[in-house]
């Protein structure tokens, strides 16, 4: 039966954001559509949270509840490069390396005869998760036999 690895880095916006401004770290942090007062809130991070700061608020409603909220813009261009760059980075432990087309921060990999290389399986996986954390990535591997329990797997862990 064929095995296949589900990379999921939630929030890969947030994330970026976060990576381009590393002092904000420990501070509440958002993704808006817009830089501007009325711009949505598309994701935040956990410190945005314990303010009640919820994705699809307005900025200002989200600094009126967290004063210290840090706001940023991602660009489509710039989710596209990093995904690409994830690829590129995960052909090291496969050749065939799928992103998802419908969610970013999802990636497919072909685990088949990757058995023969590593001695097993879930020493891969572990060495995947290991590579992203080490290049500063929130993700979880999950190593299965069908794209939808590794995703539904994948994306319960790591929040």
């Amino acid at each position: 039966m064929d095995r296949l690895a589900c990379v999921d880095l939630p929030s890969l916006a947030l994330q970026l954001l976060v990576r381009a401004n590393s002092d904000w770290r420990d501070h509440p942090v958002a993704v808006v559509l817009e830089d501007r007062p009325q711009g949505r809130i598309l994701q935040v991070n956990e410190h945005a949270r314990t303010h009640r700061v919820l994705p699809g608020m307005k900025y200002a409603s989200g600094l009126s509840l967290a004063p210290g909220l840090r706001a940023g813009v991602i660009e489509e261009v710039a989710i596209s490069e990093a995904v690409s760059s994830l690829v590129t980075m995960l052909r090291d432990f496969s050749p065939n390396v799928e992103p998802c087309k419908d969610e970013d921060g999802v990636l497919w990999i072909d685990a088949r005869g990757l058995n023969r290389l590593w001695s097993s399986l879930s020493v891969w996986g572990a060495a995947v998760a290991d590579k992203l954390r080490d290049e500063g990535w929130r993700a979880s591997v999950v190593v299965g036999f069908s794209r939808f329990s590794t995703y539904a797997i994948a994306r319960t862990r790591l929040r």
